[in-house]
């Protein structure tokens, strides 16, 4: 898992081509122009993202997912949220079976706080939980990117 603000983008441009053009798109992209719950294209299927304008909701209703083939790329457009996490070796109940590209478990997790201007990319071990309420719910607004892996 990494976690940091969006101009230090380029530390992180040594993950591959697909992660360079990930992060210099989420950096330079205006949301706004970008249609919410819409997948946008960014290289084909191996890389795209979506826009969610949402809710963050109790932890109680928030469920640990994970992916096989892509790796997210979550940036925090507006609002804060909280990101649910799992170390790798926690005992896991599974709560779904896995279907392209999402498989949910529960287990113990922390929370880490995400605010505006932050992105974080999880790869396929780490189960992560988003849109955590911290505190009240409310609105923010976060782009996903899915980077493929295989």
């Amino acid at each position: 898992m990494i976690i940091d603000k969006i101009e230090n983008a380029s530390l992180y441009y040594g993950l591959g081509e697909r992660f360079q053009l990930a992060l210099e798109w989420l950096a330079t992209v205006d949301p706004d122009t970008l249609p919410s719950g819409q997948k946008v294209e960014i290289k084909g299927d191996e890389l795209y993202a979506t826009r969610f304008d949402v809710d963050t909701k109790p932890p109680a209703d928030c469920k640990l997912e994970c992916h096989k083939d892509y790796a997210d790329i979550q940036f925090v457009v507006s609002g804060t949220e909280g990101m649910g996490y799992s170390l790798p070796d926690a005992p896991l109940t599974q709560l779904s079976e896995y279907t392209p590209d999402i498989q949910f478990f529960t287990t113990d997790w922390d929370t880490l706080t995400i605010r505006p201007g932050t992105f974080y990319i999880v790869w396929p071990q780490d189960l992560h939980a988003p849109r955590v309420a911290l505190g009240a719910t409310g609105p923010v607004t976060v782009i996903v990117a899915k980077v493929k892996l295989v």
